[in-house]
């Protein structure tokens, strides 16, 4: 086993775990530690409301990516096709640095209160 294929698997199981606290936080309106960080004070939060019904599609579609695109790189689907191997690659990183940003902004909105 490669270590391209194990790297594909723990995104796979990352995909798998935000998928799930996305339908948790939605089912449940609670907003689960993995997206504010440990030791933030959930219960003095301004609007977990809002966070939650303003990140809930960012969160699942975030993780519906990682899942789908750790699939594609696990099967080798790409192997052959270097460029868009690289693509795929590029991509899951853009995914994670946008979905970040939006996660910190509805944090600070949301949560802590702080509006532009």
């Amino acid at each position: 086993m490669s270590f391209g294929m194990i790297l594909d698997l723990l995104i796979v199981a990352c995909g798998i775990y935000i998928v799930y606290w996305a339908v948790q936080m939605k089912s449940t309106d609670k907003i689960p530690e993995m997206l504010v960080g440990k030791g933030f004070p959930i219960e003095r939060a301004k609007d977990p409301e809002g966070f939650i019904k303003h990140t809930f599609p960012f969160t699942f579609l975030t993780g519906a990516i990682l899942l789908a695109a750790g699939l594609l790189g696990a099967l080798g689907i790409f192997r052959l096709y270097p460029a868009a191997d690289m693509a795929l690659r590029v991509v899951t990183v853009a995914v994670i640095v946008v979905y970040g940003i939006l996660l910190m902004n509805a944090q600070k909105k949301y949560l802590v209160g702080i509006t532009k």
